[in-house]
């Protein structure tokens, strides 16, 4: 694989994967596509444009869920292992499958209104639409018009994690981490997210 000069020999990176408009200064934004405050672009699905252990901290927020679950997801968090050194953490920030399920059983809207920010009249502030039923709702965060590929609750995520070689994994909240430089998760997400880290 060929490493840009400008890693080899790192061992302090902090790597924002998918980082699309969300880019932050002091950080490698990572995105398949060049757009303002993207600073590397490349595709994360194969592997990762970085040495072994050149990074201390590793943050993906509302990327995971667009990776095929069989392929690109094994490859990635072993990827993600591998660049990330010794007691280095990786941040996950995925829609929370578990919270808008609970949602769906119980009666009323409630818990979509608080999850999705929907308005008053059922429209969600993403794309606009209005829900008619709650299994709109669902197919929306799982499915996302063929964009989102798995939906995560944190049993599944910590298995995952553990199985790809993490050696601790902790389900966190917004702005709460074991490594305050991974505060970065955007507000607009926090109602509807699950926050889970993981250490090599």
């Amino acid at each position: 694989m060929n490493m840009p000069e400008s890693y080899r020999g790192q061992t302090e990176l902090l790597v924002n994967v998918g980082a699309g408009k969300n880019g932050r200064t002091g950080w490698i934004n990572i995105d398949v596509l060049r757009v303002p405050g993207i600073n590397c672009v490349f595709d994360c699905r194969k592997r990762l444009p970085f040495p072994d252990g050149s990074a201390r901290a590793i943050f993906c927020e509302h990327f995971l869920e667009h990776l095929d679950y069989a392929e690109d997801l094994p490859r990635f968090l072993s990827e993600c292992r591998r660049v990330l050194r010794k007691r280095g953490v990786l941040r996950i920030v995925v829609p929370d499958g578990e919270a808008y399920l609970r949602g769906y059983c119980r009666t009323g809207w409630e818990d979509f209104v608080h999850l999705r920010l929907l308005s008053r009249d059922k429209r969600d502030p993403y794309f606009g639409c209005r829900y008619e039923t709650k299994m709109e709702v669902i197919n929306m965060v799982f499915r996302q018009g063929g964009e989102h590929k798995y939906c995560y609750d944190y049993d599944t995520l910590s298995y995952l994690l553990r199985r790809y070689g993490f050696v601790g994994v902790y389900k966190q909240k917004f702005g709460k981490s074991l490594m305050p430089e991974l505060c970065i998760d955007a507000s607009g997400r926090a109602s509807e997210s699950l926050y889970v880290e993981a250490v090599k």
